[in-house]
């Protein structure tokens, strides 16, 4: 961990959407959300989860290694192998599938950050040009969260059940 003013502004973005989201009660920018259901909720919280763990085997690896039975999937990411990108680019396309109904900026935006973060990652730039498109990526994210998801409509809301012969 070579950068920890770097790594703590990126957490303190991640932190302070989800704070103030949360404080809010709604998405940030209401009128462009979408609902995301239970399912893809999940999707897509397991794929940031695949990529926070891709991200800190490469960055953390004396903390990851420290976690039984990670050294092995950790050491697979830093070969930066097959297996590496498979491990990157699969929860990346997971994630843009689990949210891509949302407004077509945010969309684009995040595909345009994680195609950044993967050419930067497995092509040969300079680490600092892959930090930056990594930042992109979480603060895009995080501005997704934030700004463009919203809850979906409970179960047994749909229009026909608000009938008024359908009421007793």
């Amino acid at each position: 961990m070579d950068q920890p003013i770097f790594w703590s502004v990126l957490l303190a973005v991640a932190v302070l959407a989800v704070a103030v989201r949360r404080l809010v009660g709604r998405p940030l920018l209401g009128r462009h959300a979408t609902p995301i259901g239970r399912p893809a909720l999940l999707v897509a919280g397991l794929s940031v989860l695949a990529l926070v763990f891709h991200c800190t085997a490469m960055f953390f690896g004396p903390w990851v290694d420290a976690i039984p039975g990670a050294q092995g999937p950790a050491d697979a990411v830093r070969g930066l192998g097959t297996t590496s990108q498979i491990a990157y680019w699969l929860p990346a396309a997971t994630l843009v599938l689990a949210v891509r109904r949302i407004w077509w900026p945010g969309l684009l935006l995040l595909v345009i950050t994680a195609v950044g973060v993967g050419i930067t990652m497995y092509w040969p730039f300079a680490l600092t040009t892959h930090l930056g498109w990594l930042a992109a990526f979480i603060v895009v994210g995080s501005a997704i969260s934030a700004t463009l998801l919203g809850p979906a409509p409970a179960t047994g809301t749909r229009h026909d059940d608000r009938h008024p012969a359908r009421t007793g």
